[in-house]
């Protein structure tokens, strides 16, 4: 089992920050014809020598001959028990799940099925895994029998041979160390002995509970998996996988923001606990916990380390991706001073990954999220720092994301705190950068938008909304039952003004489940009616998120989406006049926003925020005007009820300034 998703899992997560299948097309999204094949050249490449091939595992699923349910969870958990009990040797390499299943899929092979040797030889082509693993299981009563063989894909030769013969009931790891250790003698490491336990966990419920949320993990059932997770690490909290993989999927939370989120501890234990695990699954560890704690010099160190060593390294690319899409660090060019972290690169990163692994849905994310910033999507803008600053806040976001654009001014830390720690903490970005898609994705300085002709920032953003909806179409056409391909498909078509058809991808992610947790769809669903002008049926949902205590809390005052959604529920409350819960929205958004703020800069920021300014380039809130005249006219009569409050004199004055569209 490969060490990380969490390339995939970070992009999902940021994707809630910034952001029908289609006639023929192939499994990967692609235009017809259809590759069978693996990219790039490695089909036709000459195998490795004999010696290097035997150190190279491509463990298949084993087969479940008794087809006895309660022990079918063997056959997927076969080459994860193996890859586990192997993983430590340096010298050896196990095909992953995520390069294997793909592979076969694309050379029709499937699970359980009787494979042979010459079928595999382009999937060993493609994969690199030139020793292929089958094994069965078989179980008679109370007799339980797990037998296994290993061949040369290229000259068909039988390597090793093993069976274990033992109770059913007993501790099923003492078949897979008996395997993996005749796979060792095969491979020349004579001396060599498997233990799982050792390897991962000596608790066999641990082990168990680590299995079933891989499985889940597997099939995007992040929930389930958490829970399993979760149980896996409770039995054993010397776990270290189990610790890294909690890390990664508790980053689909919204509440990750919140920096004492449980996700900081996971990843840090799982850092704590890595010398116990591979070097390869230690490194991506260390690669996670780097990327929370906003240190991205380490975190490229790492993933460039793993990718110098395997070029096809997926998870690692999927990863370096991620990393090119945050890394806010200002460095010197030719032109001045440009964004370490690269667009480009990050989109070049993840078409790579969908070369080699079309599975890999989270690029299609990572695709989809880019050039919807690029087309204006809120915050609309990237940060740019000249040196990395510690951060008592472990959470990264803010860096990432650039949530605090609207708060303060570049290059200063907005307001009080500027003489203590928290100058450190909220400090402003250096500068702020407009992505745009010309020949390619360029970083414009917010400063220099003004220049560009209005005509040629249109063309832009338009080229960056069909590029956002091709991939969101590819994602679908690949993944259709996938909840947040259609989740996110919905915020393309928002993007691109057709709220019926946002709308209605919308249900159909509530109907298929949404997964990640980064983003309430009720809430996204009052924004759509609300712009469809269904303000009525917009402030029921406004209603019930209330009376469920959604809104509240220091996130509605730093994350573009949410502020959104708040500002949404403030106006819909007024234009309805229900000012009492307009005064207290009004007085703990400037409550939140005084934390680092003076209070007047809080007080002004709270009503242009709410209001939906436009003014500037980043524009978190938009408005249709009728819901602005409904607001301003009942502002009007409350204050001739209740004059001199100042709050809403304050939103009353913002409101008459802005232009009718």
């Amino acid at each position: 089992m490969s060490s990380g998703r969490h390339g995939a899992v970070i992009v999902a997560f940021l994707s809630a920050l910034v952001v029908r299948s289609a006639g023929a097309q192939c499994p990967d999204g692609t235009a017809p014809p259809c590759s069978r094949g693996a990219p790039g050249a490695a089909a036709t490449s000459p195998p490795p020598a004999e010696r290097d091939r035997a150190r190279t595992f491509l463990i298949l699923p084993f087969r479940n001959l008794s087809r006895i349910a309660a022990y079918q969870w063997l056959v997927e958990a076969s080459p994860t028990m193996l890859a586990d009990a192997l993983g430590q040797w340096t010298e050896l390499t196990v095909v992953p799940d995520e390069r294997l299943y793909p592979a076969l899929r694309r050379h029709e092979l499937h699970p359980g099925d009787v494979m042979d040797l010459a079928s595999l030889r382009p999937v060993a082509a493609e994969t690199g895994g030139w020793t292929a693993v089958t094994g069965e299981i078989i179980v008679t009563g109370e007799r339980l029998q797990v037998s296994a063989r290993a061949y040369d894909v290229v000259t068909r030769r039988q390597l090793a041979r093993a069976t274990f013969e033992g109770r059913a009931r007993d501790d099923v790891r003492r078949a897979y160390d008996q395997i993996a250790t005749a796979l060792l003698r095969a491979a020349g490491l004579e001396q060599g002995s498997a233990d799982l336990g050792t390897a991962t966990t000596r608790s066999l419920d641990a082990y168990r509970a680590y299995l079933r949320g891989m499985a889940h993990l597997n099939r995007a059932e992040y929930r389930q998996a958490r829970d399993a997770l979760l149980d896996a690490v409770r039995i054993d909290s010397a776990f270290a996988q189990a610790y890294g993989k909690l890390a990664e999927v508790s980053l689909l939370a919204f509440s990750v923001l919140d920096p004492d989120h449980p996700a900081y501890g996971y990843a840090e234990r799982a850092a704590a606990l890595s010398n116990r695990l591979p070097p390869r699954a230690a490194s991506h560890v260390r690669a996670l916990r780097s990327l929370l704690n906003a240190d991205f010099t380490a975190a490229r160190r790492e993933l460039g380390g793993l990718v110098a060593q395997d070029s096809n390294d997926v998870d690692a690319l999927e990863e370096l991706a991620g990393l090119e899409f945050l890394d806010p660090l200002l460095v010197a060019s030719p032109t001045g001073e440009r964004r370490r972290g690269s667009l480009n690169a990050a989109t070049r990163l993840s078409r790579r990954v969908l070369d080699l692994d079309p599975t890999r849905h989270g690029a299609y994310q990572g695709l989809v999220v880019i050039y919807s910033l690029a087309a204006g999507q809120s915050p609309g803008a990237m940060a740019g720092y000249r040196r990395e600053l510690p951060r008592p806040v472990r959470s990264s976001v803010r860096a990432w994301c650039s949530c605090d654009f609207e708060l303060g001014v570049a290059g200063q830390p907005p307001g009080r705190g500027s003489d203590s720690a928290l100058a450190l903490q909220f400090a402003g970005p250096d500068l702020m950068l407009v992505p745009l898609l010309r020949d390619s994705l360029e970083l414009v300085p917010v400063d220099s938008l003004a220049a560009l002709p209005a005509e040629s920032l249109a063309a832009s953003r338009a080229r960056a909304r069909a590029a956002a909806r091709a991939w969101a179409r590819r994602w679908l056409a690949a993944g259709p039952a996938e909840a947040e391909a259609h989740r996110m498909t919905a915020r393309v078509l928002e993007l691109d003004g057709n709220y019926e058809a946002a709308l209605r991808e919308l249900d159909i992610a509530d109907s298929l489940g949404v997964e990640a947790e980064a983003e309430a769809l009720a809430a996204r669903r009052m924004i759509l009616l609300g712009k469809l002008g269904r303000l009525d049926d917009a402030r029921r949902i406004a209603d019930s998120l209330w009376g469920a205590h959604y809104f509240g809390g220091e996130l509605f005052a730093t994350v573009p989406a949410m502020t959104e959604a708040y500002a949404w529920a403030t106006n819909l409350f007024a234009a309805a006049g229900d000012f009492e819960r307009v005064r207290a929205a009004l007085a703990a958004f400037s409550a939140r926003l005084a934390v680092r703020l003076e209070p007047a800069q809080a007080y002004a920021a709270t009503v242009t925020l709410l209001s939906g300014s436009e003014s500037g380039p980043v524009a978190p809130v938009v408005l249709p005007d009728g819901l602005r005249r409904s607001v301003r006219e009942a502002l009007r009569a409350e204050l001739a009820r209740y004059p001199g409050d100042p709050r809403l004199s304050a939103w009353l004055r913002t409101s008459a300034s802005f232009p009718n569209r």
